[in-house]
């Protein structure tokens, strides 16, 4: 019995650790530093997809995927100005007014890793419950 008891409670452990903040992908890591970016923005009753292609073209190789299943509209407009700001700073600032969030994905093999995702909600950069301590 004492032989099998050992083996199982590493299986529970390995099986059962939850994902953690720090346990990025290369890729979000990549994403995060990107977000951390100064821009200038000035947006005034501007579509969202447009307020979002203004910010990638001012940070090269940040990716941006909008839920329009979870209800995001990119058609929604935007008012809103900012002047050597982070990139996490102007998306709070858009977003925080319209019930809007986003997330980092960082999930290994998936198309997505790596992609800032905007999706209904509070969230800014990590999935609930997974914000780091």
């Amino acid at each position: 019995m004492s032989r099998l008891c050992l083996p199982l409670a590493f299986l529970l452990a390995v099986v059962v650790r939850p994902v953690r903040a720090d346990d990025d992908t290369p890729a979000a890591a990549k994403t995060r530093k990107l977000l951390k970016e100064k821009i200038a923005v000035d947006f005034k009753d501007l579509r969202l997809e447009d307020c979002l292609d203004e910010i990638k073209e001012q940070v090269k190789g940040l990716k941006i995927v909008l839920d329009t299943k979870g209800g995001v509209s990119r058609n929604q407009t935007i008012t809103f100005a900012a002047k050597d700001k982070t990139v996490e700073d102007v998306l709070d600032g858009m977003f925080k007014k319209n019930g809007l969030g986003y997330i980092v994905i960082s999930k290994k093999n998936n198309a997505y890793d790596g992609l800032v995702q905007i999706k209904q909600g509070p969230e800014r950069g990590y999935e609930k419950g997974k914000e780091p301590k």
